[in-house]
């Protein structure tokens, strides 16, 4: 990872520090997703680094990374749709979108990456520092931190922090598209006078409701309605379940954990804990290697020179030269090997001799020792509730086996619950295709309509819900499809007779309009002649708020008129029929639009520009690249 940037770089660093809070704020939100899309167990320790899934211009990308992948996508997904089936998206089944995404991010931190673009340790630390995942009581936590990111996967805090960078890198080179997009003068004066035209037109409007408050139904013509329509008012068959459920969270209330089982969890812990402090850096960066100018640095250290202010005067680290070179914490895996070892052998306050490294010369001081400490106190609540939530689990396993013996055959669910100390629900009725509650998820539905349980009573196999919840059920109550009398479905019959024949009339009302206007009559004419509503609009703007939206719309999207005026004609949301007559189109003066009217549409262009040239040149690096599949 390249440390530091050139002058161009640096401006975009400090840009960085200084939206630090929204940036860490969105990065935290990513993580945070995450973490909870994910879970928090090592589901991929199992997994080697070594086994390379995709070979991206020579770079691997392991099987570890897809598979970690593919775990987010899928459950990115359920959380949207909770009711979907989790067969439907199985591995195989989102395995190539995965890798499509990966491919893409790979290029663009490649690309990044040539383009000497970079990101300093410090501004990953300071992050790493305020993201919320990693605190206890407001302040990072060294153990939560590692226990997090270890439980994603990650092997080393150097594994998650190359992660951020890479996340870094990637919105830096958007930046830098989005950010150097332009569109020119004679673009914006050209787009000005499209976008604020105007245009001369006129249109009738047969209204709809007039038709339908004409219709007066006889109870003769509802009762043969209904007989002609008897299978439209047919019930859904409704079945109600009785059900158990089983699941780690309502397991754990029910456990306690005793003073010496805490002890003996924090001993044993205790003895592999990592105690290394962490070390916080401050630095002067010579990044040319002058003999003289590193001499000079040197001379007034010895001198005993204020540290920051040679900061500010030498360091040719633009990002930290405003914070005394502060680089922040590292427990010896965050900056290169010759750094961490110079740094290493510091006391507090002591600056290094000048030390190389591939980004230039640095001068290193020692600003503080972060000494940790693995405490009872500390550690004492979570070690608690993690002994709790593996009794539950424990518990939850032994539980699972007998429901799944004691459920098979049983004539009822109740006296099974009781055996197991859990609890008999019953569901509200609900249809083939799901319900509220329980009948939520469509496995539940499936089951509950299966022969073997909807026709012949016995109770379901004990279905993983997933996130360890699992459910057995059986049938409670079978409502079958029945007819619905006359009076249960009076009002929706007469809505959708009076409906049926107010369209019947106004379609017949239309058909003579139309042809009409197909005669070659106007929509002056055919106002006139059908007594619609009619009016003119001269010079009409695109936002102009005394016309109908929905008609100034269509209007807007019509062709310019070339040989005459355009005729058209549509029908409204409400179900009104719009006759249009498009004569004119005004196309605007650019030169005497406003100066804030241009820059609005300026910075609009410039965005869609940018949109797809970033598109455009990520797929440029997909097809430049060399996969291996």
């Amino acid at each position: 990872m390249r440390l530091f940037f050139n002058f161009g770089r640096d401006k975009m660093l400090l840009d960085f520090r200084n939206n630090m809070r929204g940036v860490a704020l969105g990065i935290t939100i990513v993580i945070g997703l995450i973490f909870a899309l994910t879970g928090t167990g090592s589901l991929f320790i199992n997994t080697p680094d070594s086994e390379s899934a995709l070979v991206v211009n020579g770079d691997d990308i392991s099987e570890r990374e897809v598979l970690q992948a593919i775990a987010r996508e899928q459950n990115r997904i359920l959380n949207s749709n909770p009711e979907m089936d989790r067969s439907l998206i199985d591995d195989e089944t989102i395995r190539p979108q995965v890798m499509r995404q990966l491919i893409s991010r790979e290029v663009l931190v490649q690309a990044a990456k040539q383009q000497d673009l970079g990101v300093a340790p410090s501004l990953i630390n300071d992050l790493i520092l305020d993201i919320e995942q990693f605190q206890t009581d407001g302040k990072f936590d060294e153990d939560r931190f590692r226990y997090a990111i270890r439980s994603q996967g990650y092997t080393s805090s150097s594994k998650f922090t190359e992660m951020l960078a890479d996340q870094f890198l990637i919105e830096q080179l958007s930046d830098g598209i989005i950010n150097t997009s332009f569109v020119t003068a004679a673009e914006v004066f050209s787009l000005a006078a499209l976008v604020d035209q105007t245009r001369d037109f006129e249109f009738a409007r047969l209204a709809y409701q007039p038709f339908k408050d004409a219709v007066k139904l006889s109870e003769q013509q509802i009762v043969d309605y209904y007989n002609d329509n008897e299978q439209q008012y047919m019930t859904e068959r409704m079945l109600a379940i009785e059900y158990i459920e089983l699941n780690t969270t309502m397991l754990l209330d029910s456990q306690s954990v005793t003073d010496e089982q805490v002890q003996a969890r924090f001993e044993q812990e205790a003895q592999s804990a990592d105690n290394s402090p962490s070390l916080r850096a401050a630095h002067i960066l010579i990044n040319d290697n002058s003999e003289e100018l590193i001499a000079e640095v040197q001379a007034k250290l010895d001198s005993d020179a204020d540290f920051a202010e040679l900061v500010k005067e030498y360091s040719q680290d633009l990002a930290t030269a405003e914070t005394g070179g502060d680089l922040g914490f590292t427990t010896g895996d965050t900056f290169p090997d010759a750094f961490e070892q110079a740094l290493a052998a510091l006391e507090v306050g002591q600056v290094s001799t000048p030390v190389e490294t591939e980004s230039g010369t640095h001068f290193i001081k020692l600003i503080e020792v972060d000494k940790k400490e693995f405490l009872l106190d500390e550690q004492q609540a979570r070690i608690a509730q993690e002994l709790k939530q593996e009794a539950a689990e424990a518990l939850l396993v032994e539980k699972l086996e007998l429901l799944k013996e004691m459920a098979f055959n049983a004539e009822n669910l109740e006296e099974v619950a009781q055996d197991l100390e859990l609890e008999a629900k019953v569901s509200e009725p609900f249809s083939e295709n799901g319900g509220s509650g329980v009948a939520s998820s469509p496995m539940v539905a499936s089951a509950a309509y299966s022969p073997e349980v909807a026709e012949d009573g016995y109770a379901s196999e004990v279905i993983d819900l997933g996130d360890d919840n699992y459910i057995v059920l059986r049938l409670q109550e079978n409502f079958p499809s029945r007819q619905q009398s006359l009076d249960e479905v009076r009002e929706d019959l007469s809505n959708s007779l009076t409906n049926s024949i107010a369209q019947e009339t106004i379609d017949a009302k239309i058909a003579e309009i139309t042809a009409a206007l197909d005669g070659g009559d106007s929509v002056q004419a055919v106002s006139s002649a059908f007594d619609l509503t009619r009016q003119v609009v001269e010079a009409g703007e695109r936002s102009s708020k005394a016309v109908d939206p929905e008609v100034n719309a269509y209007v807007f999207d019509l062709a310019m008129p070339r040989d005459g005026a355009i005729n058209d004609t549509f029908t409204t949301a409400n179900g009104d029929f719009v006759a249009i007559q498009l004569t004119e189109v005004q196309i605007a003066d650019a030169e005497s639009i406003d100066q804030a009217r241009l820059d609005l549409i300026r910075s609009i262009a410039e965005k869609a520009n940018s949109g797809r040239e970033f598109t455009s040149y990520q797929q440029q690096l997909i097809e430049q690249a060399d996969i291996v599949q």
